[in-house]
């Protein structure tokens, strides 16, 4: 074998020592950075903000210890109780016919305690305040049926709310009519109240009286604010009033 035959396996295997370091010690790939997980995280679409049921109200259907609101389908979206705080059931009222109501204020007299009342066109609302009896038992008074009251005097009020009772009378609606309906007394002297319906006894019924104890819807049909044959809740028929 000449010289140049036995250099061919030598470099041979030189090139091959090189082959094997340029795979292994050569520039490392330079890796694909991974996106932050906040950047590649699909963004969330801004939520659409949502109408105050309150404003979806088309009916009042008045109850004896609670008004309850309706939208257009039908479907009850909220309740006023006539026990919430007179902010609250006024806020709320004002929302829901679309207007703020005019507000008096009233001292108390021999019959009735102070109160505050809120007027809208066909509706009238009034807070008795509550007073404590003095321990001489001489003036003031003592609770006065649940914390506020509210009497409809049109069969549309607001922006075209409807409001009824439970068997669909309306204000402004035949009376007489509606105590034959109901088997209840009339008098026909302009001062009948027809009571509509009656919510659970809040407490025992009172000697000589055939009304339970409890709070109900009325029908008054004397004339007041220019209207008759107005709703009228809460009233307890089973307890006597001045």
């Amino acid at each position: 074998m000449n010289l140049a035959n036995r250099r061919l396996p030598v470099l041979a295997t030189v090139a091959a020592v090189l082959a094997l370091a340029g795979c292994t010690l050569g520039p490392s790939p330079v890796p694909t950075p991974t996106p932050d997980a906040a950047d590649s995280a699909t963004a969330s679409p801004t939520p659409t903000a949502q109408p105050d049921p309150l404003t979806t109200v088309t009916e009042i259907v008045v109850r004896p210890e609670q008004l309850e609101l309706h939208d257009a389908q039908g479907v009850q979206v909220a309740t006023l109780s006539y026990d919430a705080e007179a902010s609250a059931f006024i806020g709320a009222l004002s929302t829901v016919l679309g207007a703020a109501p005019e507000q008096s204020e009233y001292t108390a007299s021999m019959e009735t305690p102070a109160r505050t009342e809120y007027t809208w066109e066909g509706v009238h609302a009034s807070d008795d305040h509550e007073e404590v009896i003095s321990p001489n038992g001489l003036g003031g008074y003592g609770p006065f049926d649940m914390n506020v009251s509210v009497m409809f005097t049109a069969p549309t009020v607001g922006d075209g709310v409807a409001v009824r009772t439970v068997n669909g009378y309306r204000p402004g609606g035949d009376a007489q009519a509606l105590a034959a309906e109901l088997g209840e007394p009339w008098y026909g002297n302009g001062n009948d109240q027809v009571r509509v319906e009656t919510g659970e006894p809040i407490g025992e019924q009172q000697p000589y009286n055939d009304y339970e104890n409890a709070y109900s819807v009325a029908v008054n049909t004397w004339e007041w604010h220019g209207a008759s044959n107005s709703i009228f809740a809460p009233w307890n028929f089973g307890i006597g009033h001045v």
